[in-house]
């Protein structure tokens, strides 16, 4: 799972990407790219690394994503199971800061836009009410054409701009963070985690990985990552056990085990780190809130 510099390509019609992907599974590999990317998805679920933020993402996610913040999207297994019903269902729109010229996004008319790409640089998840209508913009965009394409595009990103309603994900500082000669290994570490989470993991052989002792590896994940692999490792199965608490009927012990932990106790220390909150506390809050 190697970050990738992402090529995006452009329609020599049009000053902006603009796409709509209806695919089996989402197949990115954790990757950044120099564009600016609005997303909006319409039908998917899964994991999603954002920076150094970890978390889960469902049906009506729209984000806004600034660039070289390194990203990717990671599907349930069941959309990888050849499953007909599984499908994702994404719109993106990419566009590079000087897509209508030089300095244009500079213009005093634009300067909550101008705010909205400082915020990007966390990666910014959009919420409430606004969703709706952000994500009606969004198709409107995709579904047109020449200069109606771009005055639409002007009127997503203002609106976006002044939505009251959102959360940052990563940390300050993370987008630009990634180069290419450090990238292979901590992503040789990411992309194990992520499949063996639910499996007992000793340190030795995440350092056996990529040819670190124990010492140096922690060292080096700790630098490049933000976090312990210990705290990077809690995050992936907390993300998963708080969908498990709202999509299934599993009991919270249950939950417990099914995502790696062998106690009960540790898993709620470990919940509550990481949420804020109790395991009942957020299954209660998730069924206040639908």
């Amino acid at each position: 799972m190697q970050p990738k510099l992402e090529k995006i390509f452009q329609n020599v019609s049009s000053s902006i990407a603009v796409k709509r992907e209806l695919v089996p599974f989402m197949d990115y590999p954790w990757h950044y790219h120099p564009e600016f990317e609005i997303i909006f998805v319409e039908k998917s679920y899964g994991i999603r690394l954002m920076g150094n933020h970890i978390g889960n993402f469902s049906d009506g996610d729209l984000m806004f994503i600034s660039p070289n913040l390194p990203h990717v999207w990671k599907n349930d297994q069941a959309f990888y199971q050849d499953n007909k019903e599984m499908f994702v269902d994404v719109y993106v729109i990419q566009f590079r800061e000087d897509a209508l010229g030089e300095g244009f996004f500079d213009l005093p008319e634009f300067v909550t836009i101008k705010k909205l790409f400082l915020l990007g640089q966390q990666g910014i998840l959009f919420r409430g009410e606004e969703q709706h209508k952000l994500a009606e913009l969004i198709k409107s965009v995709y579904n047109s054409s020449g200069i109606d394409r771009l005055i639409l595009f002007l009127k997503t990103l203002e609106t976006i701009s002044i939505t009251p309603n959102y959360e940052l994900l990563s940390a300050v500082g993370y987008a630009n963070s990634v180069t290419s000669t450090d990238t292979e290994r901590i992503n040789k570490v990411i992309s194990y985690l992520m499949e063996n989470y639910a499996q007992e993991i000793k340190l030795d052989e995440i350092a056996d990985l990529v040819n670190l002792n124990q010492s140096s590896f922690c060292r080096y994940f700790k630098n490049k990552t933000h976090k312990t692999c210990s705290q990077f490792l809690n995050e992936i199965r907390i993300a998963h056990a708080c969908k498990l608490l709202v999509i299934s009927n599993m009991t919270i012990s249950e939950i417990c085990y099914e995502i790696g932990y062998n106690n009960i106790s540790h898993f709620n220390r470990q919940f509550k780190l990481t949420t804020g909150l109790t395991a009942k506390a957020y299954a209660r809050k998730y069924m206040v809130n639908t």
